[in-house]
């Protein structure tokens, strides 16, 4: 197992809802750049998944995955500038704000 697999031991989930009509394309196109471009300037983050739903073309998921809780946390507060301004981009495209659960990751295995 590779060291950042050993070091996944938290992971965020969040769902969004896209309003209907909207270019899914290029929301993920935005959704994966922006994490592209931050995934390593972010303590902790080990990486991320952007996934669209199967059954549902206006859902998301995407998961990130992080070393220590605590920078997490401090990715996902309001007061975090980087973030916040991906989700005021985004808003209008959204059917509903983003749904958030954290995870504590018991085994992870690739």
């Amino acid at each position: 197992m590779s060291n950042d697999q050993n070091a996944i031991k938290y992971v965020k989930h969040n769902k969004v809802r896209i309003k209907p009509g909207i270019k899914i394309e290029e929301i993920t196109k935005m959704l994966l750049e922006f994490f592209e471009e931050i995934k390593d300037k972010s303590t902790g983050m080990k990486g991320f998944i952007v996934m669209d739903d199967l059954q549902d073309i206006q859902e998301y998921a995407v998961l990130t995955f992080w070393e220590r809780r605590k920078d997490m946390d401090s990715f996902y507060k309001p007061e975090n500038k980087v973030l916040s301004d991906l989700v005021k981009k985004l808003n209008p495209s959204f059917e509903q704000l983003p749904v958030r659960k954290d995870y504590h990751v018991a085994r992870f295995k690739a």
